[in-house]
């Protein structure tokens, strides 16, 4: 017989699931604007255990026409599907959206869940003893239209920025260590950092222009933003490389050279992204100018809110705070005037 502090505790177990720490971040995303990184493939399952628990879990899925099917990773070690060994009823959350379902399990790797699986996702190697749960709605699936409007504009600002934010992290810390070596240490390692934040970026913004532009590749949009910005990296750079030259040169061509120079470096993320962006997009060049304002802006909110602030013989934690308040308010000016462009580039 069980003792009455044994029950309270799996009473208080029960009552409380814990729920690891990175699952609740994601469910947060997924059920937030910044979902697009994550909702392409990806879901929560809610549903009310035997016990009278409520379980929320995310889980990869694959929808098939008006199904979805999800495969119970490491199945013998998790307990979740179990629930469906026999028809259960289920909420799934897909593209921001809520739809209440009915679950059962369905095994082997020669299924027709497994088949639906391999068409989603045909990376995963499904094991010989494969768990589906597969899902059915008591009506159509909504078809997924395209991301647009003021949707399309608050997923862009939410996941661009935090996309910029980070990858301006990575040449900020690559500077900060740096400082004070040879050109020929420092100028590699930001053009790295420079593609590396790129990257970010791109993956970023890809993310979204996923769920506006089916059809766009994000590998070309990542490569074209990630080579681009490490082109806007090597003209930045050049003043501090070839400054003692050029403080000679007479001041009108010296003028030239350096308003040309930030016209190619302002510009070269935006004509990059064009090129990629032209397939899918009438009057698609419209994106440069627009990118080529939203950087102007953006670097000038970052100079001016930092350069006042940062002065000789700062301890390092203010200036490093300093430069990461300086960076989120960057990043933010510049998908809010990119995302404000795209939304009135796509009809």
């Amino acid at each position: 017989m069980t003792s009455g502090p044994a029950r309270g505790k799996r009473r208080l177990r029960a009552g409380n699931p814990r729920i690891p720490l990175t699952n609740r971040l994601v469910m947060r995303l997924l059920d937030s604007a910044a979902r697009s990184p994550l909702d392409c493939g990806m879901g929560v399952l809610r549903y009310t255990s035997r016990t009278g628990v409520r379980v929320a879990l995310p889980v990869q899925v694959a929808r098939d026409d008006d199904r979805v099917v999800v495969l119970a990773g490491d199945a013998a070690k998790k307990r979740w599907w179990r629930h469906f060994t026999g028809r259960a009823p289920v909420e799934v959350l897909l593209d921001g959206r809520w739809h209440g379902g009915t679950g059962v399990v369905v095994t082997g790797p020669e299924s027709a869940a497994a088949e639906a699986y391999r068409r989603a996702h045909p990376r995963v190697a499904l094991p010989e003893d494969a768990t589906f749960v597969v899902i059915t709605f008591p009506g159509p699936l909504p078809s997924t239209l395209p991301l647009r409007g003021r949707p399309l504009a608050r997923a862009w600002f939410a996941t661009v920025t935090l996309a910029e934010f980070t990858g301006f992290a990575v040449p900020a810390c690559v500077g900060t260590f740096t400082a004070g070596m040879t050109s020929a240490v420092t100028v590699p390692a930001l053009l790295v950092a420079g593609a590396v934040e790129g990257c970010l970026l791109g993956w970023g913004q890809a993310a979204v222009l996923s769920h506006a532009l089916p059809r766009l590749r994000r590998r070309r949009w990542i490569a074209a933003t990630a080579g681009a910005a490490a082109l806007a990296y090597l003209i930045g750079l050049i003043p501090s490389i070839y400054g003692e030259s050029m403080a000679a040169w007479p001041p009108v061509p010296l003028a030239i050279v350096v308003a040309l120079l930030g016209t190619v470096l302002l510009a070269s993320i935006g004509t990059a992204q064009w090129l990629v962006l032209r397939c899918h997009v009438r009057h698609a060049a419209r994106w440069i100018p627009a990118t080529t304002a939203a950087w102007t802006v953006g670097l000038g909110m970052f100079t001016g809110f930092t350069t006042p602030l940062w002065q000789p013989g700062q301890p390092l934690a203010l200036t490093v705070t300093i430069g990461v308040a300086g960076g989120l308010l960057m990043a933010a000016t510049t998908s809010a005037i990119t995302g404000y462009a795209l939304r009135h580039l796509l009809p």
